[in-house]
């Protein structure tokens, strides 16, 4: 899955196709490794927390930034492989520990990642005028999209369940006319 190629598409692509006989043209990733990346994107998110409260190390800020946003981008234009450096760790240790894929529709995950792009470039922006909102505001608006970040990551990793893809199920596709995931619907 990593460097597949082939039957299901290049390596490169968002994801892969050929794996459902009910929608062979569309793309699918393996849900396995966006539930790993999920738990790894969560320990970041812990961190996230832990600096707003303790550390409060500025730096840090810019760091976790970057790397979320890089692997939400990336993952959003390409899927979990190349470009996307815990995507890649997530689909390792899932061909290592689940060597039969389980595939699910790329479309909504892909529309949970910009959800989860959009809060964390809010978090970004919140930090970056800081000096402009008083003390308890800023810990109140940083730690509620941290804490909803870390719920979020939780629920995809632990129980298997996507905020963003009950979103695009529910509201996404009602009010832009999209098709509805009926393989990931609740």
């Amino acid at each position: 899955r990593l460097f597949i190629h082939g039957i299901h598409g290049n390596w490169w692509q968002l994801g892969h196709k050929n794996v459902s006989p009910l929608h062979p043209s569309q793309m699918y990733m393996d849900e396995h490794a966006v539930r790993i990346r999920a738990g790894l994107l969560n320990v970041i998110t812990w961190v996230a927390i832990m600096n707003v409260f303790y550390m409060r190390n500025l730096l840090l800020v810019n760091v976790i930034f970057g790397i979320v946003s890089w692997e939400f981008v990336t993952s959003m234009l390409f899927g979990l492989t190349p470009f996307a450096p815990l995507g890649i760790i997530a689909t390792l240790v899932a061909v290592v520990l689940q060597p039969s894929p389980l595939w699910k529709p790329a479309n909504p995950k892909r529309f949970a990642w910009g959800v989860g792009l959009m809060l964390a470039l809010s978090c970004f922006i919140i930090v970056q005028f800081k000096d402009e909102i008083s003390e308890k505001d800023f810990k109140a608006a940083v730690a509620a999209i941290a804490l909803t970040c870390n719920l979020f990551t939780w629920l995809e990793s632990a129980a298997g369940f996507c905020v963003g893809c009950f979103v695009y199920n529910n509201v996404f596709v009602k009010y832009l006319g999209k098709e509805e995931c009926k393989e990931c619907k609740l």
